[in-house]
């Protein structure tokens, strides 16, 4: 993971933008170079450091303006943050020692001047609860969420819940910072619709979840965004009961030893519809480790058993089943992200085939084949 991470990292400094960790910074009024280009605007989530010490710690740009990181950070207004607007180079610089810089907890993000550009792109700090909301904005919209609260268990956790989405929205949520091109196909870990093989599905129901030990995570949406309530803490999905007959929701494993442990989501549903299962899964696993996927029904059970990868290949599954089951090979270490859906179809025992709306539509040419052939049949 931590060569993940580093890789992240020098990609997203090869590319422009940057999130900086502050305790990598140097002290003793060394000068600390943010940004190469311009313009720029630089994001600063500090939930839990000490306020002297960011009021000491000060961007100075190209004009000699000097501005805290507090002052920065005070910006930030339910949730949405106001980012410092470089026009030129800027440095960063404090007589603190570098030691002092060693015990802070938060993050700068450097955004890309695409992103500067954008009216469309903005981020938001979780250091307390709030609401999002995106469905009036019919545009292409990307918007950062940074974590570094530290008084959560896990630290740096985030929950989300009252999902509301329009049918005719697209929502696709990423981990990390996003870059300057756009993201290779599957690689998300949620989105409404889902992508699964057979079929890509709008949701109307989404099952609260958390993201754990996530710093920082974003969201692409376009004709519409979601509403939510994100805050700052961890809801178990173990032991829970899906809330609706169709539903999709999330479990993530953070870095770390995978224990063996099984999280079990029991699952609402009538034997008297047929339906689908299924599950999208990535991630890293050392030494080839595998995650667990399982929907089970008394002694029928239907397994995906498979090393993750930086993308999902969708799965799923003809029938609905009694519980579902996520679990990792016990001691490998790693991360990984699930998305799981269940979709009741029609009657048992009937040509009835259920209400399912899904985003898959016919296209032009075979509606007005359809449409000539009917015409013909009229005038004959």
């Amino acid at each position: 993971m931590k060569l993940f991470l580093l890789s992240v990292f020098l990609f997203s400094v090869a590319h422009g933008q940057k999130l900086i960790n502050l305790n990598t910074l140097k002290g003793g009024n060394e000068v600390n170079q943010l940004n190469t280009y311009a313009p720029c605007g630089i994001y600063v989530s500090a939930t839990s450091d000490n306020v002297d010490t960011l009021k000491n710690v000060f961007v100075i740009q190209k004009d000699g303006t000097k501005t805290s990181l507090y002052d920065i950070k005070s910006k930030t207004s339910n949730g949405k943050m106001v980012p410092l607007v470089v026009m030129e180079t800027a440095t960063l610089t404090t007589s603190l020692n570098t030691n002092v810089l060693k015990g802070l907890n938060g993050v700068i993000y450097l955004s890309l001047t695409a992103q500067y550009n954008n009216k469309n792109f903005n981020a938001y700090d979780i250091s307390s609860s709030f609401t999002f909301n995106l469905k009036s904005v019919t545009d292409e919209t990307l918007t950062l969420f940074l974590n570094t609260h530290r008084g959560t268990n896990p630290i740096q956790s985030s929950i989300i819940s009252q999902w509301a989405q329009d049918p005719s929205s697209s929502s696709y949520l990423y981990a990390g910072v996003p870059q300057d091109q756009k993201e290779t196909i599957n690689t998300q870990i949620f989105s409404n619709p889902v992508v699964s093989d057979k079929f890509t599905q709008y949701f109307s129901n989404v099952e609260k979840f958390t993201l754990a030990t996530t710093v920082a995570f974003y969201l692409r949406t376009s004709n519409g965004g979601p509403s939510f309530r994100v805050e700052p803490g961890k809801w178990s999905i173990d032991g829970t009961t899906t809330s609706a007959y169709s539903t999709t929701g999330f479990f993530m494993m953070p870095q770390g030893k995978t224990d063996g442990t099984v999280t079990t989501v029991h699952i609402k549903r009538d034997t008297s519809y047929s339906g689908t299962s299924g599950a999208n899964m990535l991630g890293s696993l050392e030494n080839h480790g595998k995650v667990s996927v399982s929907y089970n029904d008394g002694a029928s059970s239907y397994d995906d058993n498979a090393v993750p990868n930086p993308f999902f290949s969708p799965w799923s599954i003809p029938v609905i089943g009694e519980n579902l089951k996520i679990s990792a090979t016990s001691g490998e270490s790693g991360y990984y992200y699930v998305q799981y859906f269940v979709l009741q179809g029609g009657k048992k025992g009937t040509t009835d085939p259920g209400h399912i709306e899904t985003t898959t539509k016919a296209s032009g040419t075979i509606q007005f084949f359809l449409a000539l052939v009917i015409s013909v049949f009229l005038l004959l």
